[in-house]
């Protein structure tokens, strides 16, 4: 009893210590936990990537996804945001998973324009690592904005070509669920939020 009131203060410093370091451990694991709020079957398809393959979403199961819609001629968001993806895919690449575990998939919705050379001129001005990322098209205009629409994205086309859109990054699960959809550049995204997403869905 003499113990205990002789370090009465030591102990109850010690015991706030402990509560906080539960505290800020729980709340550390916690952010680091994304919440994947989101659990419905991805709208199938099948794409042709720059060298004429076919892309679809049954032969890519089995890795996770990470899906963007966009174009060549986009003045704002599209160069931006894939320009997000690339300190995203950097950073999976550090930890081993880019393109044996995650892929990401990068789909016009401005085919006429968007032929296979446009596409690579837009991919050249970035650091693409083509080992796990796929620059897709499909030749119907119509397919490619219902293919949207399947991802809950909208898509509207101006009378001067130009299109207003979904600047989102969507996530899909190894089985073909999408689970997540986060705005691009639009926002206050970084990159190590993308990383977050992908690292919880690899380890599922």
């Amino acid at each position: 009893m003499n113990f205990v009131r002789k370090h009465a203060f030591k102990i109850a410093v010690l015991a706030l210590c402990a509560v906080m370091g539960t505290y800020l451990y729980l709340s550390s694991t916690k952010a680091d936990k994304p919440n994947l709020d989101q659990n419905y079957k991805a709208p199938s398809f099948e794409l042709t990537d720059l060298d004429g393959g076919k892309v679809s979403l049954e032969n890519t199961n089995g890795k996770v996804r990470v899906i963007y819609f966009f174009y060549s001629n986009c003045p704002d968001v599209c160069p931006p945001t894939t320009y997000l993806m690339t300190e995203a895919q950097d950073e999976l690449k550090k930890k081993g998973v880019f393109g044996s575990e995650v892929e990401f998939l990068s789909i016009t919705f401005d085919p006429e324009r968007d032929t296979t050379e446009a596409i690579r001129k837009f991919a050249g001005k970035f650091n693409v690592d083509a080992a796990g990322w796929k620059f897709l098209r499909e030749d119907s205009e119509e397919d490619t904005k219902q293919l949207m629409k399947g991802f809950g994205l909208g898509l509207v086309k101006d009378a001067n070509g130009y299109f207003t859109h979904s600047d989102a990054i969507t996530f899909v699960d190894r089985t073909g669920n999408v689970r997540k959809a986060i705005a691009g550049s639009i926002t206050e995204t970084q990159a190590d939020e993308i990383v977050k997403i992908v690292n919880a869905l690899v380890k599922e």
